[in-house]
């Protein structure tokens, strides 16, 4: 180790000392200087990036990652700096306060208008007077107690209206000859023979079963054959293959297709590296970040090189097409079912 290696961790040892002690801003200044001397030094990244916001933190942890994929304590930092986001988005939030309703001015009661009463000669007159009327319209005739016999059968002359003809025939004064009755020959029926058809015997066709024929439908499957790189040989054991043409992932036991699944792989700024690797750690759950996004609890998350990976997907669904900035997107069921089959050190192909 060279001597600025050295001093770089002793720096590291301070500042773990003035973190115990609660000294923040000490601590701090070590690491920074740590980080000066050891540019790639994990502890010291690890170190500010508790020290910081998450807006800071998130990219330091990004470059431990990226550098030293085995180190534990990157994955327990970025669930920790997760958490501590969230919980200060929570805090954050307050419910509307709804503003105090305005009463509202009640009417005044008016006094209700008693109606005056009449009196009680008042209505005896006026029932006096209603029958009076009543008398004097039926003493003209305006008023009938019942219909005249005959009233509906009355036509009613009228100068002034245009009378239409009547279609009953007017007797005339001018004489007219009576016809004399001829008489006419009545015809007689003449009885038709008719034509009764003879009844002819049909013959009767017994019919044959014919045997219905049956048509054996075998369904196609396509199955690809295994692709490795030149010199490579398949063996007996578990291994994935992705091909980036086809957006497709394939899961193999030697040369036999256990299943397949469609997928979205890296858009063409952020392509999918492609080559023979190995699952370097499995997580039930990680939170991505990366030049914005930020993704947190990816489900059913395999990485195998670096910071790419094969993980469930809950933010699209158009799987098939590239989507991602270099990751493998699967439906999340099926990166669930691929996630229990695979282990730690199977191989991952990737090729067009």
């Amino acid at each position: 180790m060279t001597e600025q290696g050295n001093r770089a961790g002793i720096l590291i040892h301070q500042s773990k000392q003035a973190i115990l002690a609660g000294d923040a801003v000490l601590a701090r200044q070590l690491a920074e200087q740590a980080l000066q001397l050891s540019p790639e030094n994990s502890d010291a990244k690890l170190i500010l990036a508790g020290l910081s916001e998450p807006a800071t933190s998130m990219p330091l942890l990004r470059e431990v990652l990226d550098n030293d994929p085995q180190n534990p304590n990157v994955y327990k930092a970025m669930r920790w700096q997760s958490e501590r986001t969230r919980q200060a988005t929570a805090a954050q939030w307050e419910p509307a306060v709804l503003p105090e309703a305005t009463p509202v001015p009640q009417p005044i009661a008016q006094p209700a208008i008693q109606p005056k009463k009449r009196p009680a000669w008042a209505v005896f007159a006026m029932l006096f007077l209603a029958g009076l009327i009543i008398f004097g319209l039926y003493s003209v005739g305006i008023i009938r107690d019942r219909p005249v016999a005959g009233q509906q059968f009355l036509i009613k002359n009228e100068t002034n209206l245009l009378v239409k003809p009547s279609l009953t025939p007017t007797n005339t004064a001018t004489p007219t000859n009576t016809p004399t009755n001829t008489p006419t020959p009545t015809p007689t029926n003449t009885p038709t023979p008719t034509n009764t058809p003879t009844a002819t015997s049909t013959p009767t066709a017994t019919p044959t079963e014919m045997p219905i024929p049956t048509v054996e439908i075998v369904p196609f499957v396509y199955e690809p054959e295994p692709f490795l790189p030149p010199g490579e040989e398949i063996s007996d054991d578990k291994w994935i293959d992705i091909n980036l043409s086809e957006q497709k992932l394939y899961a193999y036991e030697g040369n036999t297709l256990i299943n397949w699944f469609w997928v979205s792989t890296g858009l063409p700024d952020t392509p999918t590296v492609t080559g023979t690797y190995y699952v370097y750690v499995k997580l039930l759950y990680a939170d991505m970040v990366g030049p914005g996004y930020y993704l947190p609890d990816v489900p059913y998350t395999m990485y195998f090189y670096k910071g790419y990976g094969i993980h469930g997907t809950y933010w699209h669904n158009n799987f098939g097409y590239p989507m991602s900035h270099g990751c493998v997107n699967m439906e999340t069921s099926e990166a669930g079912w691929l996630y229990n089959w695979a282990f730690v050190g199977i191989p991952v192909n990737v090729h067009y």
